[in-house]
């Protein structure tokens, strides 16, 4: 009677579908939320490049024969970064964008600098680190700087628990003339 249960037992497949969905299930929800969180953790660091790249660019094609560009253009650019990073937090995107003199060996120099949104302003006269194809392409000229920085809080916290710092630089060089002046009125606030 023992033997003929243990044999109908082992042969019983009934159950052994559920049991391995059972055991799989926690390795395909992982991998769920993985994509997920990867799949926002990019969509967010794209769009800090995008932020640095158009706030630079649109800095450099500033024409500072005409006038120093305006405080409040200059807010203006940085607020533009809220349409870019949306739907997400504008919260923790910290800005800063400033004017480097590249000198004929190579060594930059800031000239002028603006934070935005708790982005921390670079001081005046401090050297700038620069890459050696890029110290080559600008010697004796100036370049636009541009950072973005975010904390991303990820979307559901079971893969990454913890802020992530993304960052990203943006070098332009100025289209019209060989500097961009300081914002007149100061910095925006």
């Amino acid at each position: 009677m023992l033997r003929n249960l243990l044999h109908r037992f082992r042969r019983n497949e009934s159950g052994v579908a559920a049991v391995e969905f059972a055991l799989i299930l926690p390795i395909l929800l992982l991998l769920y939320m993985g994509s997920i969180e990867a799949s926002s953790l990019y969509t967010v660091d794209r769009r800090i490049d995008v932020i640095s790249n158009t706030t630079a660019d649109l800095v450099a094609r500033w024409n500072s024969g005409t006038t120093a560009i305006p405080s409040n253009t200059l807010r203006d650019y940085f607020r533009a970064s809220a349409g870019i990073i949306t739907p997400y937090s504008t919260n923790g995107l910290k800005q800063v964008v400033s004017l480097l003199q590249v000198s004929n060996a190579g060594e930059a120099r800031v000239v002028w600098s603006c934070a935005y949104n708790g982005g921390a302003a670079l001081a005046v006269n401090s050297i700038y680190t620069l890459g050696e194809d890029t110290q080559n392409l600008s010697r004796g000229g100036y370049l636009v700087a541009a950072t973005a920085q975010y904390a991303y809080k990820p979307v559901l916290g079971v893969v990454f628990t913890t802020a992530l710092n993304l960052e990203n630089e943006a070098l332009f060089t100025p289209r019209f003339g060989s500097a961009v002046t300081a914002p007149s009125g100061g910095c925006p606030t």
